[in-house]
């Protein structure tokens, strides 16, 4: 198995180092697409006509370009619409989730892969109001792209609200499983009664610990219609609008993994689309068969972190990395991350923080057996964009050709650990795995 990375000539050339999708084996990771045509911004046939703004929305115009390019991208590494086992939409404003929804819906059909919804503070272009990201995964000889229909989990939406709904709890594909990700609903109501606080005991319990449990117990309904448990989990996305649950969450996140927890990314989020929803959950399983690989990495030239999650996981010829952030988990930003203080001009805080990280994504992968060269997917979380080209630069001289697909998003600051820039969640190839 090999990486290939794609340029579609339909497609703009990038303007920084990725790759507009990446094929590796059955897998395609398509970047973050934005309606853009990188050069103009927005271009015309993405947007109203000013003259008559309340004739069409610019959401569903957005979002048809975005999947336009998606098809193009996908059809370059030999997939199609119908392979997509998980997609992102990140949205900066939630009155355009409607539109983006009914948009997709045209798009994808009657079968929607599993999806995450996820309101941000800001895009890389200004003008755009989504950005798209996502896996497929061709079924090999004998496969088949199975929709997971958890028993005892309510329907994805009620019938009354308008269109039908853009969501499948999860996918099974070969040995591997995609979920959507979830929040602490019943889909009747915003947070199911089980994951809140009482009016009348209101601190008698906690709100960021209900739904993580709640969030949990219904993705381990989703895992066993695919015939999966939480034991097979290889990789979790965990979203919140308010750092201050992560040390509850992970409390939580102990007692369903208590051995050998999966790779997993933390970032903030501004919302979730739903009232009350604190955390938004989702998940990567692996199912080895004959003579594949599922183990924790771990490397003493990369820092350990301080939670509940290895450095990285390695299930089959894929390594998922827990969201990479220049830190020691010791003393925070450590000084090798930042500017001397003395010479605060003399250099850019987030270029060093990017070498860092750098750094210590090429050991992990040695100790996968691989190299950073085999990188598949990346997902920047920044908290400013002031600084965002000069830290790609510094990322792209480590992919002078064949870069990882990217994503790249601004979120709420501070992240996890204060001071850090950016987060960085990734996947690589491991080439000769079995």
């Amino acid at each position: 198995m090999k990486k290939i990375a794609l340029f579609p000539p339909e497609l703009p050339p990038p303007r920084v180092a990725y790759s507009p999708a990446v094929k590796a084996g059955p897998f395609v990771f398509v970047s973050g697409q934005l309606a853009s045509d990188l050069s103009t911004g927005t271009p015309a046939r993405a947007t109203l006509n000013p003259q008559f703004p309340h004739h069409g929305s610019d959401i569903e115009r957005q979002t048809r370009f975005i999947g336009e390019n998606i098809e193009i991208c996908l059809r370059a590494g030999g997939a199609k619409l119908e392979h997509v086992v998980h997609f992102t939409n990140y949205l900066t404003d939630p009155r355009d989730q409607a539109g983006a929804t009914r948009a997709l819906t045209a798009c994808f059909g009657g079968t929607p892969p599993p999806t995450s919804t996820l309101l941000v503070e800001e895009l890389p272009i200004p003008g755009c109001l989504s950005e798209i990201d996502l896996i497929a995964l061709v079924p090999g000889p004998g496969e088949r792209l199975e929709v997971l229909t958890p028993a005892g989990l309510a329907s994805p939406l009620p019938a009354h609200l308008d269109g039908p709904p853009l969501y499948q709890y999860g996918v099974k594909c070969g040995p591997w499983l995609f979920t959507s990700g979830l929040l602490a609903t019943d889909f009747n109501n915003a947070i199911a009664p089980a994951a809140r606080t009482t009016a009348t005991f209101p601190y008698y319990g906690e709100d960021a610990r209900l739904q993580t449990a709640h969030i949990l117990a219904q993705l381990r309904a989703v895992l066993a219609a695919g015939g999966a448990t939480l034991a097979d989990v290889v990789k979790a996305e965990v979203y919140l609008t308010d750092l201050k649950d992560f040390f509850r969450v992970d409390e939580v996140w102990r007692e369903f993994f208590p051995h050998e927890p999966p790779a997993r990314t933390t970032v903030p989020v501004k919302d979730l689309g739903v009232p009350g929803a604190r955390i938004a959950i989702n998940l990567i399983a692996f199912l080895p068969g004959p003579g594949q690989i599922r183990r924790t990495l771990h490397t003493d030239e990369a820092p350990r972190p301080l939670a509940h999650e290895p450095q990285a996981v390695q299930a089959g010829p894929l390594l998922f990395f827990s969201a990479q952030m220049a830190t020691d988990y010791r003393t925070g930003v450590p000084a090798e991350a930042r500017l001397n203080p003395a010479f605060p001009f003399y250099g850019s805080e987030s270029a060093a923080q990017v070498n860092y990280i750098v750094k210590h994504i090429d050991a992990i992968c040695r100790a996968a057996g691989t190299a950073s060269e085999n990188l598949v997917r990346r997902r920047g979380f920044y908290t400013d964009f002031s600084e965002f080209f000069t830290s790609f630069a510094t990322w792209g001289k480590a992919f002078p050709s064949a870069p990882p697909a990217s994503t790249t998003i601004r979120v709420p600051t501070p992240l996890l650990v204060p001071g850090c820039k950016v987060a960085i969640d990734l996947i690589a190839l491991i080439p000769d795995a079995h």
